[in-house]
């Protein structure tokens, strides 16, 4: 596969296929990409597939992670931030994926930070313990954030049924 069209539907549909492993390596490999918008659109439809399915880029975690932290378009970075946040992480590699989004909670980019938000949130689902050292950083940003920040920490701290 050459490089990677905007996240269409069936683009995201040939992914999620268990004959689609040829895809998903190709859009990740094309997440470093020199053409900032191949990478861009790799990434956003990355986040599409994870959205759709949370276990099918999960064989993938290692270069994902990778690539979150090569990345320097902030685009990359918002939707590679999302993607991690979805896949069911555990120790190490976790660990790595936390620390990366609390140091994305310093950027300068607001939506940045706020994707890190989510990104954490959706880590500590079931994990009490990072829940708790979240919920503070959630409170903070809906005194100080960005508007984009205290919609998503307001979202974030509702109660869920």
């Amino acid at each position: 596969m050459s490089a990677p069209v905007p996240a269409s539907p069936e683009l995201v549909a040939a992914a999620l296929e268990p004959c689609g492993e040829p895809v998903r390596v190709a859009l990740i490999k094309s997440l470093s990409s020199p053409d900032k918008s191949i990478a861009e659109q790799a990434s956003r439809t990355l986040k599409r597939i994870a959205e759709a399915d949370r276990t099918v880029l999960y064989p993938y975690r290692k270069p994902l992670l990778k690539a979150a932290f090569a990345a320097r378009d902030v685009r990359v970075q918002w939707n590679l931030s999302l993607v991690l946040g979805l896949l069911a992480l555990t120790g190490r590699d976790k660990a790595i994926a936390v620390d990366l989004m609390y140091e994305r909670l310093t950027d300068k980019s607001g939506l940045n930070r706020t994707c890190a938000m989510q990104a954490l949130m959706d880590l500590s689902e079931s994990d009490p313990a990072l829940r708790t050292r979240i919920l503070p950083i959630l409170r903070e940003a809906l005194e100080h954030g960005t508007p984009a920040m205290k919609a998503r920490a307001k979202l974030l701290l509702k109660p869920r049924p």
